[in-house]
Protein backbone atom coordinates (compact mmCIF):
# COMPACT_ATOMS: atom_id res chain seq x y z
CA UNK A 1 0.00 0.00 0.00
CA UNK A 2 1.30 3.49 -1.02
CA UNK A 3 2.14 5.57 1.85
CA UNK A 4 0.81 9.13 1.88
CA UNK A 5 3.93 11.43 1.17
CA UNK A 6 5.65 13.11 4.66
CA UNK A 7 6.79 15.66 2.69
CA UNK A 8 6.13 19.33 4.00
CA UNK A 9 5.66 20.64 0.98
CA UNK A 10 3.44 18.01 -0.50
CA UNK A 11 1.76 19.10 3.11
CA UNK A 12 1.38 22.56 1.86
CA UNK A 13 0.66 22.10 -1.48
CA UNK A 14 -2.47 19.49 -0.42
CA UNK A 15 -3.64 22.68 2.51
CA UNK A 16 -3.63 25.06 -0.22
CA UNK A 17 -5.79 23.00 -2.79
CA UNK A 18 -8.30 21.71 0.45
CA UNK A 19 -9.04 25.90 1.08
CA UNK A 20 -9.26 26.91 -2.30
CA UNK A 21 -12.09 24.01 -2.65
CA UNK A 22 -13.32 24.95 -0.13
CA UNK A 23 -13.47 29.01 -0.80
CA UNK A 24 -14.78 27.23 -4.66
CA UNK A 25 -17.28 26.33 -2.94
CA UNK A 26 -18.97 29.13 -0.38
CA UNK A 27 -19.07 31.13 -3.86
CA UNK A 28 -21.34 28.23 -4.98
CA UNK A 29 -23.95 29.15 -2.86
CA UNK A 30 -25.12 32.82 -3.79
CA UNK A 31 -27.61 33.32 -0.96
CA UNK A 32 -24.84 33.23 1.05
CA UNK A 33 -22.57 35.81 -0.62
CA UNK A 34 -25.52 38.39 -1.28
CA UNK A 35 -27.56 37.75 2.17
CA UNK A 36 -28.00 41.36 3.75
CA UNK A 37 -29.14 41.82 7.56
CA UNK A 38 -30.13 45.18 8.39
CA UNK A 39 -28.23 46.36 11.71
CA UNK A 40 -31.59 47.86 12.61
CA UNK A 41 -34.22 45.88 13.90
CA UNK A 42 -37.72 45.74 11.93
CA UNK A 43 -39.78 46.80 14.45
CA UNK A 44 -37.50 49.41 15.38
CA UNK A 45 -37.63 50.79 12.05
CA UNK A 46 -41.62 50.78 11.30
CA UNK A 47 -42.40 52.64 14.64
CA UNK A 48 -39.60 54.71 13.41
CA UNK A 49 -40.96 54.65 10.46
CA UNK A 50 -44.41 55.17 11.53
CA UNK A 51 -43.45 58.35 13.58
CA UNK A 52 -41.32 60.01 10.81
CA UNK A 53 -44.37 59.84 8.27
CA UNK A 54 -46.36 62.08 10.84
CA UNK A 55 -44.08 64.24 9.73
CA UNK A 56 -44.11 64.38 6.12
CA UNK A 57 -46.89 67.63 4.93
CA UNK A 58 -48.45 65.85 2.29
CA UNK A 59 -48.87 62.74 3.75
CA UNK A 60 -52.66 63.15 4.81
CA UNK A 61 -53.66 64.31 0.83
CA UNK A 62 -51.96 61.56 -0.25
CA UNK A 63 -53.40 59.34 1.76
CA UNK A 64 -57.16 60.17 1.34
CA UNK A 65 -59.28 58.59 3.86
CA UNK A 66 -57.14 55.87 4.65
CA UNK A 67 -53.17 55.15 4.87
CA UNK A 68 -52.09 52.43 2.99
CA UNK A 69 -48.44 50.65 3.66
CA UNK A 70 -46.86 48.81 1.47
CA UNK A 71 -44.06 45.78 2.29
CA UNK A 72 -42.34 44.93 -0.59
CA UNK A 73 -40.00 41.93 -1.06
CA UNK A 74 -38.10 40.30 -3.52
CA UNK A 75 -39.78 36.64 -4.20
CA UNK A 76 -37.60 33.42 -3.49
CA UNK A 77 -35.44 35.65 -1.07
CA UNK A 78 -35.71 33.92 2.43
CA UNK A 79 -34.13 37.26 4.07
CA UNK A 80 -36.42 39.27 2.39
CA UNK A 81 -39.83 37.21 3.22
CA UNK A 82 -38.94 36.47 7.09
CA UNK A 83 -37.79 40.98 7.08
CA UNK A 84 -41.63 41.56 5.83
CA UNK A 85 -43.27 39.04 7.74
CA UNK A 86 -41.58 40.67 11.34
CA UNK A 87 -43.14 44.25 9.55
CA UNK A 88 -46.32 42.73 9.16
CA UNK A 89 -45.94 41.84 13.03
CA UNK A 90 -44.77 45.24 13.95
CA UNK A 91 -47.37 46.81 12.03
CA UNK A 92 -50.34 44.85 13.16
CA UNK A 93 -49.45 46.76 16.87
CA UNK A 94 -50.85 49.99 15.81
CA UNK A 95 -53.78 51.10 14.03
CA UNK A 96 -53.68 54.41 12.87
CA UNK A 97 -51.22 57.46 12.11
CA UNK A 98 -52.22 60.76 12.69
CA UNK A 99 -55.65 59.43 12.78
CA UNK A 100 -56.13 57.55 9.45
CA UNK A 101 -56.65 54.15 9.90
CA UNK A 102 -53.75 52.18 8.77
CA UNK A 103 -54.00 49.75 6.17
CA UNK A 104 -50.62 47.37 5.77
CA UNK A 105 -50.30 44.62 2.77
CA UNK A 106 -47.48 42.84 1.40
CA UNK A 107 -46.46 42.12 -1.98
CA UNK A 108 -43.76 40.39 -4.12
CA UNK A 109 -42.00 42.94 -6.48
CA UNK A 110 -43.00 42.15 -10.42
CA UNK A 111 -41.05 44.92 -12.08
CA UNK A 112 -40.94 48.64 -11.30
CA UNK A 113 -43.26 49.89 -13.93
CA UNK A 114 -46.32 47.51 -12.73
CA UNK A 115 -45.43 48.81 -8.90
CA UNK A 116 -45.45 52.23 -9.98
CA UNK A 117 -49.52 51.46 -11.08
CA UNK A 118 -49.77 49.68 -8.54
CA UNK A 119 -48.77 52.62 -5.94
CA UNK A 120 -50.81 55.12 -8.19
CA UNK A 121 -53.63 52.94 -8.04
CA UNK A 122 -54.27 51.99 -4.85
CA UNK A 123 -53.14 55.22 -3.51
CA UNK A 124 -50.02 54.02 -1.64
CA UNK A 125 -48.68 56.57 0.81
CA UNK A 126 -45.56 54.30 1.95
CA UNK A 127 -43.86 52.04 0.53
CA UNK A 128 -41.40 50.25 2.78
CA UNK A 129 -38.69 48.20 0.64
CA UNK A 130 -36.95 44.71 2.60
CA UNK A 131 -33.80 43.46 2.23
CA UNK A 132 -33.35 41.51 -0.95
CA UNK A 133 -33.25 44.53 -4.17
CA UNK A 134 -30.12 45.04 -6.31
CA UNK A 135 -28.76 47.86 -7.12
CA UNK A 136 -30.28 47.28 -10.77
CA UNK A 137 -33.97 46.78 -9.10
CA UNK A 138 -33.54 50.32 -6.87
CA UNK A 139 -32.76 52.51 -10.07
CA UNK A 140 -35.69 51.25 -11.71
CA UNK A 141 -38.01 51.85 -9.00
CA UNK A 142 -36.60 54.89 -8.70
CA UNK A 143 -37.21 55.82 -12.40
CA UNK A 144 -40.79 54.79 -12.45
CA UNK A 145 -41.80 56.41 -8.74
CA UNK A 146 -40.50 60.00 -10.12
CA UNK A 147 -43.30 61.83 -10.14
CA UNK A 148 -45.26 59.57 -7.81
CA UNK A 149 -46.51 60.87 -4.21
CA UNK A 150 -45.75 58.19 -2.45
CA UNK A 151 -42.38 57.87 0.65
CA UNK A 152 -40.59 54.94 0.09
CA UNK A 153 -38.07 53.52 2.73
CA UNK A 154 -35.46 51.04 3.10
CA UNK A 155 -34.46 48.60 5.47
CA UNK A 156 -30.72 49.34 4.41
CA UNK A 157 -28.67 51.97 4.49
CA UNK A 158 -27.36 51.59 1.01
CA UNK A 159 -31.44 51.44 -0.85
CA UNK A 160 -31.42 55.66 0.03
CA UNK A 161 -28.24 56.29 -2.35
CA UNK A 162 -29.67 54.13 -4.99
CA UNK A 163 -33.43 55.37 -4.76
CA UNK A 164 -35.48 55.89 -1.77
CA UNK A 165 -36.35 58.48 0.24
CA UNK A 166 -35.52 56.95 3.58
CA UNK A 167 -33.72 54.44 4.72
CA UNK A 168 -32.20 53.15 7.89
CA UNK A 169 -28.55 52.88 9.49
CA UNK A 170 -26.59 52.18 12.72
CA UNK A 171 -24.07 54.69 13.23
CA UNK A 172 -22.12 55.05 16.91
CA UNK A 173 -24.14 52.45 18.07
CA UNK A 174 -27.78 53.82 17.79
CA UNK A 175 -30.40 54.00 14.88
CA UNK A 176 -30.15 56.62 12.19
CA UNK A 177 -32.17 57.24 9.47
CA UNK A 178 -31.10 59.00 6.12
CA UNK A 179 -32.81 60.59 3.89
CA UNK A 180 -32.33 61.39 -0.09
CA UNK A 181 -33.61 64.95 -0.36
CA UNK A 182 -33.83 64.72 -4.24
CA UNK A 183 -35.56 61.55 -4.20
CA UNK A 184 -38.44 63.17 -1.45
CA UNK A 185 -38.72 65.98 -4.06
CA UNK A 186 -39.31 63.99 -7.00
CA UNK A 187 -41.81 61.82 -4.89
CA UNK A 188 -43.59 64.63 -3.19
CA UNK A 189 -42.40 64.17 0.18
CA UNK A 190 -42.14 66.95 2.16
CA UNK A 191 -40.83 66.42 5.56
CA UNK A 192 -41.11 68.87 8.38
CA UNK A 193 -37.35 71.15 9.15
CA UNK A 194 -37.61 69.67 12.62
CA UNK A 195 -37.48 66.13 11.27
CA UNK A 196 -34.59 66.75 8.88
CA UNK A 197 -32.37 68.05 12.17
CA UNK A 198 -31.95 64.52 13.32
CA UNK A 199 -31.52 62.82 10.13
CA UNK A 200 -28.15 62.28 8.12
CA UNK A 201 -29.09 63.64 4.57
CA UNK A 202 -27.57 61.15 1.32
CA UNK A 203 -27.13 63.13 -2.05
Amino acid sequence: MKRASSDPACRSRRAILALGTCVAGLFSFPRLALAEESPVPISLQVELLLKVAGYDRNLTERAAAHLKLLVLLKNEDSDSARSAAQAQLALSKTTDVLGLPLESTSAAFVDAPALARRVRAENVALLYLMPGFTDGDLAAIAEALAGVSVLSVGTLARYVARGTVLAFDLIGGKPKLLVNLARAKQQHVELSSSVLKLMRVIE
